[in-house]
């Protein structure tokens, strides 16, 4: 088995698929181990965070995905002129600035910038689809493209995963107090940070083509020296880049937000602690695995049975149900309370509406909120007036036939929460079991808290109908499954489609549909989750727009293939409105008319001389 592994590596094509989905998966981990970490980043100075509000948040994790969307138009082109080989290993470096500029920084604009300079990473997600393309053959690329992919994306669910064990473990080596917090989560960066310096050593030490480099292979004149100008028009002109372009964004796109989301999500909305929410956050990228290979195989399957065709519309009914299961999310809790909304009252901040038309009147509003216990008095009355309470740790005592729960008030600033939610907090070691909720005083002599754990979890018990206590926690995890899977498999079944758009402009085209993918997570995040939407109607609103914008994929034609509902030939219609030279050739096409290809040393680059 060992010989075999290390025989497959010494093939060109098997050593640039796993150079391409270990540096992929490497950016990706990169790019989303601050939102891993972010249940600790964001808690006030005073105790080892920065201070940042769910503005300051939402502003970073859209310029994490944000400056993405430029630089994978710049990569096709890269690609293009100087192979996926070196344009990723250029984009694997660009990370560690980034990550040296966030575990030093000190306030919400320093952590922004960290994040998006950390992003320019994740075009690599071009350089591993084209690359792959290139490698293999057509009837195996959705597979292959998929796997590639899925496997990188992968780093997402990963990082969510095991970054909070990271954190965890800088914990017992710095201290957990406020100096050893700060120190632990900018120490946490040299992973990524190490990651990325030796995928760029596996990815650099790789070939470019199965017949050999770039550098070679043009010198030689079997390979043709391509227009940048010339081949970017020709991807542009292609309405099915548009098309392609645009249905991206709501598949990747969603996978995007909702890495930066879902870790913050479970943390606030129920009643688990940081590194379980991270546990939770990680599930939807974890369906990485195997679920883009699924739409990858699906793919390849449709079109060795209904041809390109049954490529398309494979990918249609895989990202209309990934909408319908995104709407299912939102509508599982949307008309629950949570720490954003509440049953309507006297005292609402805002009008009573339906959380999801909010143009008509319904049983919800904002509540007030004050981040200052005593801001209304010297005493306070969780519940009246909605301007939040202070959170309850629960104890859970179990006899043979019965259990008995016991709650004890937290009354500290460090605990004082809105209505519905949860938070961490150092352990008090003391706390009220009869709080006067009228009077805001407790009625008894403070207890000891019946646990030695460091970090306890406080909330809001006193609501059954709050999210937190709904016990929704397993419908909600059932529902992401089923609902990544749908993402990732229409991302792999989206990457079986790309190939067949235009081969001389393959690098570009990848460049630009990829970089619809991070600019849908730029639209979602600023249209669906910010300022005072509840993460819950964003999802319900994001489901609406997935299915709505999937049904522009009947546009897509390919005149040697036909339409999603027109055979070839039946439409006189052709996407490609600037036309390639009848000799324009990609940058993996090869004419060896006039040169012989003489196999090097083996694993080495294979060299090509002119012919006598």
């Amino acid at each position: 088995r060992q010989r075999t592994c290390r025989g497959m590596l010494k093939q060109p094509h098997m050593r640039a698929f796993w150079a391409a989905t270990f540096g992929f998966f490497c950016t990706f981990f990169a790019v989303f181990a601050p939102a891993a970490l972010i249940t600790w980043i964001k808690e006030p100075q005073a105790q080892g965070g920065l201070g940042l509000t769910a503005e300051e948040l939402s502003t970073a994790g859209a310029a994490a995905v944000g400056t993405t969307v430029g630089m994978r138009f710049l990569t096709g082109p890269l690609c293009d002129k100087y192979g996926a080989r070196k344009t990723m290993a250029f984009l694997l470096l660009t990370a560690l600035p980034g990550l040296v500029v966030l575990a030093t920084a000190q306030g919400a604009d320093q952590f922004t910038a960290g994040r998006a300079l950390i992003g320019l990473s994740l075009a690599s997600f071009v350089t591993c689809q084209v690359w792959c393309s290139q490698m293999f053959t057509k009837s195996i690329v959705g597979t292959v493209n998929a796997t590639a992919g899925g496997w990188g994306n992968l780093g997402g669910g990963v990082t969510l995963l095991v970054m909070p064990m990271v954190m965890e473990g800088m914990l017992q080596l710095t201290g957990d107090d406020r100096n050893g917090q700060d120190k632990a989560w900018r120490l946490c960066m040299l992973v990524p940070g190490c990651l990325c310096l030796v995928a760029t050593l596996a990815v650099i030490t790789g070939r470019d083509l199965p017949d050999g480099n770039y550098r070679e292979l043009e010198r030689s004149g079997a390979k043709q020296k391509g227009s940048g100008a010339k081949t970017f028009a020709i991807a542009a002109s292609n309405l099915n880049t548009w098309w392609l372009m645009i249905g991206y964004a709501f598949c990747f796109g969603v996978e995007l937000t909702m890495n930066n989301k879902s870790v913050i999500y479970f943390y606030e909305y129920y009643d688990v602690s940081k590194s379980l929410a991270g546990v939770l956050g990680a599930c939807f990228g974890l369906m990485n695995l195997f679920a883009r290979s699924w739409g990858g195989m699906l793919s390849d399957a449709a079109m060795a049975k209904f041809g390109l065709r049954g490529r398309l519309w494979a990918y249609w009914v895989v990202q209309v149900a990934e909408g319908f299961m995104c709407l299912a999310l939102g509508l599982s809790t949307v008309y629950t309370p949570s720490p954003s909304r509440m049953r309507c009252s006297p005292e609402c901040y805002t009008e009573c509406t339906d959380p999801i038309f909010t143009s008509r009147s319904g049983d919800f509003c904002v509540p007030k909120y004050s981040t200052d216990p005593y801001a209304f008095g010297d005493h306070v009355t969780p519940g009246d007036g909605q301007n939040g309470m202070f959170g309850q740790y629960q104890n859970e005592i179990k006899y043979l036939n019965r259990t008995e729960t016991v709650l004890y008030t937290i009354i500290s600033n460090a605990a004082w929460i809105k209505p519905c939610a949860s938070t961490s907090i150092d352990n008090p070691g003391v706390g009220c079991t009869n709080f006067d909720a009228t009077s805001g005083l407790c009625m008894s002599a403070l207890e000891e808290l019946p646990t030695d754990l460091k970090k306890v979890v406080v909330g809001d018990y006193g609501n059954d109908e709050c999210v937190r206590n709904s016990g929704k926690l397993v419908e909600t995890m059932v529902i992401i499954v089923f609902f990544s899977i749908f993402v990732q498999m229409a991302e792999g079944l989206h990457f079986g489609i790309v190939p067949y758009v235009s081969r001389p402009a393959l690098g570009i085209v990848s460049g630009m549909v990829g970089a619809g993918g991070n600019l849908g997570s730029v639209i979602a995040t600023n249209i669906f989750f910010k300022g005072a939407f509840r993460t819950d109607v964003g999802v319900v609103n994001l489901g609406g727009m997935i299915i709505g914008i999937t049904m522009l994929m009947f546009f897509i034609s390919f005149p040697e293939h036909g339409s999603m509902l027109f055979k070839k030939g039946v439409l006189k219609y052709d996407p490609q409105l600037v036309k390639p030279p009848a000799d324009y050739r990609g940058s993996d096409q090869m004419d060896y008319g006039k040169v012989a290809l003489m196999q090097g040393h083996e694993g080495k680059s294979a060299k090509v001389v002119p012919q006598a």
